[in-house]
């Protein structure tokens, strides 16, 4: 009877060691790989396997969100990242995403809270200021705009920054500091 009680447990423990939550930072592994390579299928169902697997592995809605973002899904990666808020609110790349998709949608009063708590959080977030260059340029606030392409290019030198900042620019009528950043950027 031990014997039988004994192989019961290690049947029921091998079971539920084949559902555990193991698998899912596997899955997420998988998503980002899909991901970057451009396989948003595939990524997708990765990143839908690690949820499932795990409902409370944060990582995996936020890959999934930014997956979404990428996708131009906003509504559904807002909810992935407000999930990962939820669990942890002081990631501030998840801010700094709330805050692009916010942005996607025109909607750039929260896009701009969402990306200045971001930097907050992080003041060294360049994709959090360059998106923030993005949402003044948006709003003709275009001094502020160069002010928040320079943080981000001091912090990671981008061409693609001195070209938003040379919109900035040209946008205030400075053709001169225009072109050197358009110069600069080739």
């Amino acid at each position: 009877m031990k014997n039988l009680i004994l192989f019961c447990f290690c049947i029921i423990f091998a079971a539920c060691s084949t559902l555990t939550p193991q698998k899912s930072p596997a899955y997420v592994a998988k998503g980002e790989m899909y991901h970057k390579t451009g396989n948003f299928k595939k990524a997708l169902k990765e990143y839908n396997k690690a949820v499932q697997s795990d409902p409370y592995n944060i990582d995996a809605y936020a890959g999934r969100g930014a997956l979404l973002y990428d996708i131009a899904e906003y509504d559904k990666a807002l909810e992935d990242f407000d999930l990962v808020l939820k669990a942890d609110p002081s990631r501030a790349e998840i801010y700094s995403a709330i805050g692009a998709a916010l942005a996607s949608k025109e909607l750039f009063v929260p896009a701009r809270e969402h990306l200045l708590k971001s930097i907050e959080i992080n003041p060294y977030n360049a994709q959090a200021y360059a998106s923030l260059c993005g949402v003044y340029y948006s709003t003709s606030n275009y001094q502020a705009a160069i002010e928040a392409c320079d943080k981000a290019i001091n912090i990671r030198p981008d061409k693609a920054l001195y070209v938003l900042r040379g919109a900035n620019h040209e946008a205030l009528g400075d053709s001169v500091a225009a072109q050197k950043d358009y110069d600069f950027a080739k």
